[in-house]
């Protein structure tokens, strides 16, 4: 048994080691049921009802609870910590755990459902194990759908709260694909009664104990779960969006460092229009369309009081289309088109390397109208050319690959 214990770097402090059967804490209970007590020495710090005997407050009591040594740590005014009944005592050893977490090498992300209702506490528990996945080597409890390696805080919280909405949101039919978003047990899950937040905590793993690097709430289901429904009935796949954001080019957990921060963005309901502008680019994709197309669509749910209207962004994608597509197809284009063209400080550069443009391709490349009618202007000018860039760019992939066909 020693030598058991020595290979697989196991510290036994209990009294005794459990060999048939799960690892269980037995708690102390006293259960103290009678007639009213004829003396009462205080109050219950938890139900506030009269009692003749107290129990110190522990974590069984109250999570949130350290224990005796954390409550005399931080007792205000250096008073006695307060005690509880046998009954809070008692009930605290009960309280259900309905919380989710994804390992990726020393890091562990967990996620803890939070109502400031309890009643909708208790509604959600059932429904909210449905998406619970049993991982014989415990790195997880709920099966990643949208798949791939995720390291950072953000992208592992978005990809969560996309795999509820796959496996809970959504009516299952057989071996179909899910089809329909179940609004009544949306609206039950985040909305009815109180909503329904998700605490996100990340921890990294420090000699023999965890250090907590992050935790934070996330409030806005209902935003976010209106916003997949739409985007996956206009088409796009999530999951095809969220491979592409990996950039090869980078090494290890840097490979989805930008995926990360356009991950934050949207849950934080902010314009991720300069990050997949600058990762296009960077990451030199030759196939964008489902960035692009969703994109379109997540901008102006998230622009509605910008100063960029959708017509003005109509008008950016459409410019952008003509440009990729004329620069493929001309004898005299070249991708370094695209490159002079995003280097344009401001609208005059920007319109004088249109303007080459037209001489260059000829007839192959021809100027929306919008452009010229005042859907560009100083105000929008940074915003429009980035919706310009990222659209011509994907037009120019698609124009190449057709050619090579």
């Amino acid at each position: 048994m020693d030598e058991f214990l020595n290979e697989n770097e196991l510290d036994i402090t209990t009294a005794g080691l459990l060999v048939d059967g799960p690892y269980a804490v037995r708690p102390k209970v006293n259960i103290k049921a009678g007639p009213e007590p004829k003396k009462i020495k205080g109050y219950c710090y938890f139900c506030g009802h009269p009692f003749d005997t107290f129990e110190e407050a522990t974590q069984t009591t109250f999570p949130l609870i350290t224990g005796t040594s954390g409550v005399l740590s931080f007792n205000s005014m250096a008073q006695k910590p307060e005690k509880v009944c046998w009954k809070c005592s008692f009930l605290g050893k009960f309280v259900p755990v309905n919380g989710f977490y994804y390992t990726s090498g020393d890091d562990i992300f967990a996620f803890f459902p939070y109502s400031s209702s309890l009643e909708k506490m208790l509604d959600v528990f059932a429904p909210l194990h449905e998406a619970e996945y049993q991982d014989p080597n415990y790195y997880r409890n709920f099966d990643n759908i949208l798949e791939g390696y995720f390291y950072h805080t953000f992208e592992v919280t978005f990809s969560f709260l996309y795999t509820l909405y796959k496996k809970v949101l959504l009516h299952q039919k057989g071996e179909e694909k899910p089809t329909v978003l179940d609004w009544e047990r949306f609206y039950a899950l985040t909305v009815n009664k109180a909503p329904l937040e998700f605490y996100t905590m990340h921890a990294r793993k420090e000699g023999n104990t965890f250090s907590v690097k992050t935790l934070w709430p996330f409030r806005e289901t209902v935003y976010f779960y209106r916003l997949l429904d739409q985007v996956e009935k206009s088409g796009v796949s999530m999951k095809e969006v969220m491979r592409l954001l990996v950039d090869f080019q980078q090494k290890n957990e840097n490979t989805t460092l930008m995926r990360n921060r356009i991950c934050e963005r949207i849950l934080k309901k902010k314009s991720i229009l300069d990050q997949v502008e600058v990762f296009v680019y960077r990451a030199e994709k030759n196939y964008i369309k489902p960035i692009v197309d969703f994109l379109v669509i997540y901008e102006p749910e998230v622009r509605k009081d910008d100063s960029m209207t959708r017509e003005e962004q109509d008008a950016a994608v459409a410019l952008g289309r003509r440009i990729g597509m004329a620069v493929a197809k001309s004898e005299d284009g070249k991708k370094g088109d695209l490159y002079a063209l995003r280097k344009a400080r401001k609208k005059v550069d920007f319109l004088e390397q249109i303007n080459r443009l037209q001489f260059k391709l000829g007839s192959e490349f021809v100027v929306p109208a919008d452009v010229y009618e005042g859907k560009l202007n100083d105000e929008n000018f940074i915003e429009f050319k980035q919706f310009c860039m990222i659209a011509a760019l994907n037009s120019f992939n698609a124009a190449t690959a057709e050619a090579k066909k």
